[in-house]
């Protein structure tokens, strides 16, 4: 391994990032023969104070913690609580969908690969904050917009609730204690952190989010819903994921021999169960989703990798299976290429011992995505702000059985769209279109809803689905 390019190249590359959209800080590793052999500290953990981010600086690692639970499931089906096929609803009778026969099928296989018919529905959680019983109860009034196991998308939801049904095949012990004693305990791994208001960061040295507008970074909040961490809660240090990793390259073996899961259920975990042509960026190609992990080729080679983004984190995780290497890295910034350069700048030197020369074609690729959805931002600031004076029919409360209600309130500078964290003004586009975008960003897209009126009702139509929504007024 050329380590002395790798270093070159990356630092540039990340340093172009920075100039382009204000990038803050990073840790990158690279993990060869179960030893971390390359590191990498970039920028800031902290920019305001000018603290460096280190080997022991924990990161929000977000949807990188999907696996963690899916190697919790593996668990189960080792001690014959459940098989990947086996209907969900034998262990929650009360579990059910919009479509009857989802409901009554629906498996962890099912819910890990994003076979469930269902969209990303991810708006509900700008509100929804009720325990994992409750989210589980709320599938059942969830629109699908598609055929059961028709196609992959992507669902935050159903790794809520297999994290749920864990729990119930464990007696009701938490998401958060299987996986410390499942998972941390035996990797070694502390301290580990979790998604929440009451997580105790006393004596840790956490990375601050910053949130990038494709431009700039600011400093944001972290994510607080501590009951959607089984599809993203996990906070961890760098090297310490690299604990997982290395587990993972030697098909889930531990430092001190034992296993985290039988070779059985590890060939499970990482075989390909459905495609996700989606998840192809760059010279990563022919994506599927197998459980809680992607498998793609890699110019030639195969990948077991996942990535997780929130408004302040960008992580990538990955390994070459039965080649012991892989890597772990985390930039506290939101919606910035950081963590796709560096991983293909990784995976370049993993497989041909050194990165190329130059990486900006990727950046300028994501360069003029940024301005095409900065243009589209601007266009709907232009639009014609709307009024009560105007509009008294959209004003008031509209329910839905899963969204429970929004809210649309008349300001001195219009009318605002309220539900839960997210706020917006309501503005009329140029082809009429009902429009609200809050200014926040997931990668490179704006977090916007658009309403359709529907007689004294409203449509609600999200960033994460075209599902239009029905909201009765209250």
């Amino acid at each position: 391994m050329n380590e002395e390019k790798l270093r070159k190249v990356l630092r540039q590359s990340l340093q172009r990032v920075t100039e382009e959209t204000g990038l803050v800080g990073g840790v990158v590793d690279v993990i060869r023969d179960g030893q971390i052999v390359f590191t990498e500290h970039y920028g800031y953990a902290d920019r305001e104070n000018r603290i460096p981010p280190d080997q022991d600086t924990l990161f929000d690692v977000a949807s990188c913690s999907k696996a963690w639970t899916v190697m919790l499931a593996a668990k189960c089906v080792d001690e014959g609580l459940i098989d990947w096929d086996e209907p969900i609803y034998h262990a929650i009778p009360e579990f059910t969908m919009t479509d009857p026969y989802a409901g009554k099928h629906l498996s962890i296989r099912d819910m890990a690969s994003h076979r469930s018919g269902l969209p990303g529905h991810d708006f509900m959680r700008e509100k929804i904050l009720g325990d994992r019983a409750n989210l589980m109860r709320k599938t059942a009034f969830l629109e699908a917009n598609t055929g059961f196991r028709n196609k992959y998308q992507y669902n935050n939801h159903m790794f809520i609730l297999l994290g749920y049904l864990e729990e119930v095949l464990r007696g009701g012990m938490k998401w958060e204690d299987q996986i410390r004693q499942y998972i941390a305990e035996p990797l070694g791994i502390e301290p580990i952190r979790f998604r929440g208001e009451e997580a105790d960061m006393t004596g840790i040295h956490p990375a601050l989010p910053y949130c990038s507008d494709g431009y700039q970074a600011h400093r944001c909040g972290y994510s607080t819903n501590n009951y959607s961490a089984p599809c993203g809660g996990i906070r961890i240090s760098m090297k310490n994921m690299a604990k997982w990793i290395t587990a993972m390259c030697r098909e889930g073996k531990t430092p001190d021999g034992g296993w985290l899961c039988s070779a059985e259920q590890y060939k499970q975990i990482i075989t390909p169960v459905i495609s996700a042509p989606e998840e192809d960026c760059f010279n990563l190609k022919n994506a599927s989703y197998a459980l809680g992990w992607l498998n793609a080729d890699y110019l030639g080679h195969t990948v077991v990798f996942h990535s997780g983004g929130l408004e302040g984190f960008n992580t990538q995780v990955g390994f070459l299976p039965g080649e012991d290497c892989g890597y772990v890295m985390c930039f506290n910034t939101g919606t910035t290429p950081a963590h796709r350069i560096a991983r293909a700048i990784v995976l370049d030197t993993l497989i041909f011992g050194e990165p190329q020369d130059s990486y900006e074609p990727m950046l300028a690729d994501w360069l003029a995505q940024r301005d095409i959805m900065q243009q589209s931002v601007l266009e709907n600031r232009n639009g014609k702000a709307l009024t009560e004076a105007d509009h008294p029919e959209l004003v008031g409360s509209f329910t839905h059985p899963a969204y429970e209600s929004f809210d649309i309130v008349s300001t001195a500078e219009g009318l605002e769209f309220q539900y839960g964290d997210f706020r917006a003004l309501l503005r009329e586009e140029v082809d009429g279109a009902i429009t609200g975008y809050s200014g926040q960003l997931d990668g490179l897209t704006p977090a916007a809803i658009k309403l359709i009126p529907d007689g004294q009702d409203l449509r609600l139509i999200t960033a994460d689905s075209e599902l239009k929504l029905l909201f009765k007024r209250q």
